[in-house]
């Protein structure tokens, strides 16, 4: 599962190990006084993605609660069905907001309080069984958000007339249809506290933050945008492919297990990184980080760095593409494809989190355990 409270302290990097790092990988470090509309950018990244994305994660966030309702108050196989495709489009949905872990989401703790992974089967079972439980702690974590509606909806039998059983005539039934529901509430909640702040007083204090210094916006998006990039990367991939365990696998730690979509949201996943780098919208492409390391003509390897950083976009991509869902199956039976797309995760990783920082001078302050 990933939690920052179970990460490393956050770390503050030096001037001197952010020229180092740029140095051994060959971007020539910037300062970031390029002239570029920073302001422009955090503009275009609020108004046409941020903030849509929002809007539609939530909007999906209620639906699902209003089928998990409408399937708790009599539950039958067409609901089921019914439930388990609207919890499909939430999660997917929620692929493109994960980066904006800062800010209202912050408050909320949106990102781990809505997608630690993977589930804690046997604290939802003993929370169902005993019917005490409280999800507002943070031992809560693993037992809340998407996973376990993942869990409780595609886990809890072979097939959906066995699943139904569970919320029918088990004498479970009526716990763990409370539970469903309380699981989905925080997660309505949530998602509608952090667009309200979106959609009233937050986007000029974002806007207004356009520097680059810890705690600026431009500071604050660089570092979430690595930091869910190595969600990927490790949580989505790594770990379950056993990366950190000496070639040990856990398949059963890919997200979105039991509905088997893990390849489908890694995918969305990594496409949503790329929009924000992009800066690209359904109202076309604006200003981006591609832009801003354009303007400061930015080097890798005696070319542009903006080119190299798409390119890897575009292979990382590719070797997603090559696997298919279930990904749990491919983690076992295709060890050498899941391989080459971490591994095309793990070049990315170090074109954002090395090269691109110390172009633009913006300092990476956020730990993690895997070394890059």
């Amino acid at each position: 599962m990933y939690t920052k409270f179970v990460r490393p302290a956050i770390i503050a990097l030096v001037a001197v190990a952010a020229f180092q790092a740029c140095k051994k990988s060959g971007t020539t470090p910037s300062a970031g006084s390029t002239g570029f509309d920073r302001k422009g950018m955090l503009t275009n990244l609020s108004t046409n993605i941020i903030i849509p994305g929002y809007v539609t994660f939530q909007a999906s966030a209620v639906s699902l609660d209003s089928s998990i309702a409408a399937f708790n108050a009599s539950p039958d196989i067409t609901k089921l069905a019914n439930l388990q495709a609207t919890f499909k489009t939430t999660y997917q949905n929620w692929q493109a907001v994960s980066t904006f872990d800062f800010g209202p989401a912050a408050t909320e703790n949106l990102r781990i309080s809505l997608n630690t992974f993977p589930a804690d089967v046997t604290q939802i079972n003993n929370n169902v069984n005993t019917g005490t439980y409280s999800l507002s702690s943070l031992s809560a974590l693993p037992a809340e958000g998407l996973p376990a509606i993942d869990y409780l909806l595609f886990g809890t039998g072979t097939d959906n007339n066995a699943i139904l059983v569970q919320y029918t005539t088990d004498s479970e039934a009526a716990n763990r249809k409370a539970y469903l529901a309380a699981v989905s509430a925080i997660i309505k909640t949530k998602a509608t506290n952090v667009l309200n702040a979106w959609k009233t007083t937050y986007p000029a204090t974002f806007i207004a933050a356009a520097g680059t210094d810890v705690g600026s916006s431009v500071g604050m998006l660089t570092n979430e945008l690595n930091e869910d990039f190595e969600v990927i990367k490790n949580y989505e991939i790594g770990i379950p492919l056993g990366i950190q365990s000496m070639g040990t696998t856990f398949p059963t730690k890919v997200q979105a297990y039991y509905s088997k979509i893990s390849l489908q949201l890694s995918l969305l996943h990594l496409q949503a990184i790329q929009n924000i780098y992009q800066g690209k919208s359904a109202q076309g492409d604006g200003l981006g980080f591609d832009d801003y390391l354009t303007q400061a003509n930015a080097q890798y390897n005696g070319g542009s760095l903006n080119t190299a950083i798409l390119a890897q976009f575009a292979t990382a991509t590719t070797k997603l593409q090559a696997l298919s869902d279930p990904l749990a199956l491919q983690i076992t039976g295709n060890t050498a494809g899941v391989n080459a797309a971490y591994t095309a995760l793990q070049m990315q990783t170090v074109l954002l989190k090395t090269d691109m920082p110390s172009a633009l001078g913006i300092l990476i302050t956020y730990g993690d355990t895997d070394g890059d």
